[in-house]
């Protein structure tokens, strides 16, 4: 007797398999049960890839969900200093880019949320860590909207919340008391950005306080780290060693460490070396820049 199942996918392309070699993809409760080149079978509905690529569904780690479709609240000044040549006027960018989050309510955030997510799922997008500012001026207005999507959007997309000091820890006034109020809302994620701090011990406080939150609520971390073209800027170096200090292994991820493109070769070599015992992952953001982590020599140290 045939197997039941609840759905069929017949010839479809995978990726590693070569051209022209459909596969049978079945599904029975959620789960992948069978890839065959034909799945003997019976399905409550039967899909024709005809050939077309199937793959695993995508993972966003790093998107700014309380901020889409905010382009147009946007100053365009904030936009050109952001992807300058060498990236010198980040910070002023993100700076004016702030601008918006003095509107920032709940009520409109919702709205643009679900329509981003619904784009998502359409794309194969179903899996997103998504940042809400947490500051004097956002307050825990992105928090509370991306809380109420997560909920709304269960089962569909897997929204990981990250409550995120993108305006500080030090240099901000009550970010440590919002952050502090975000995570027992129930974020799933203590998100900072110490690079942006004034000076090197206030990075370093940084960094520290964003573990306090994570050890206290036992949650990851993610952090933008040297987000500029400046070689200067050692933030994912502080990020690692904290994580080794706390036995934070395998739970905190770097993102941007653009400034990494212009480390020298043995402190780049070291630096390798130090993530590599911190467990630590590190997410590239190309698209915003031209500088970027040096995702391939990452990748062959290991």
């Amino acid at each position: 007797m045939p197997e039941k199942y609840d759905l069929i996918i017949r010839r479809a392309q995978l990726r590693r398999t070569p051209a022209g070699q459909w596969m049978d993809i079945a599904i029975a409760d959620g789960v992948i049960a069978a890839i065959a080149p034909h799945v003997d079978g019976i399905a409550a509905q039967e899909l024709d890839a005809a050939g077309g690529l199937v793959t695993e569904s995508f993972v966003n780690t790093h998107l700014h969900l309380c901020k889409v479709y905010t382009l147009q609240m946007m100053d365009e000044e904030a936009l050109k200093d952001y992807h300058g040549a060498d990236m010198g006027k980040a910070m002023t960018a993100i700076e004016l880019a702030a601008r918006v989050k003095e509107k920032y309510d709940e009520r409109w955030i919702i709205e643009n949320v679900r329509r981003a997510l619904v784009d998502a799922a359409r794309y194969g997008n179903t899996h997103i860590r998504a940042f809400a500012d947490v500051d004097s001026k956002a307050r825990l207005e992105g928090v509370k909207a991306l809380i109420r999507a997560r909920e709304e959007f269960r089962g569909i997309v897997d929204i990981q919340v990250v409550a995120f000091a993108q305006d500080g820890m030090v240099r901000e006034p009550g970010a440590r008391e919002l952050m502090h109020q975000a995570m027992e809302l129930g974020a799933d994620v203590a998100g900072g950005i110490p690079w942006i701090e004034y000076t090197e011990e206030d990075m370093r406080q940084h960094v520290r306080e964003i573990f306090d939150l994570a050890v206290e609520f036992n949650k990851d971390v993610s952090m933008l780290v040297d987000d500029a073209g400046d070689p200067g800027l050692r933030s994912i170096e502080m990020m690692a060693l904290e994580t080794i200090r706390r036995g934070w292994q395998g739970r905190s991820l770097a993102h941007h460490a653009r400034a990494m493109s212009m480390y020298p070769t043995p402190y780049f070599q070291k630096l390798a070396a130090l993530l590599k015992k911190a467990g630590m992952g590190v997410v590239s953001d190309p698209h915003t820049g031209p500088l970027h982590a040096r995702v391939r020599e990452l990748l062959a140290e290991g």
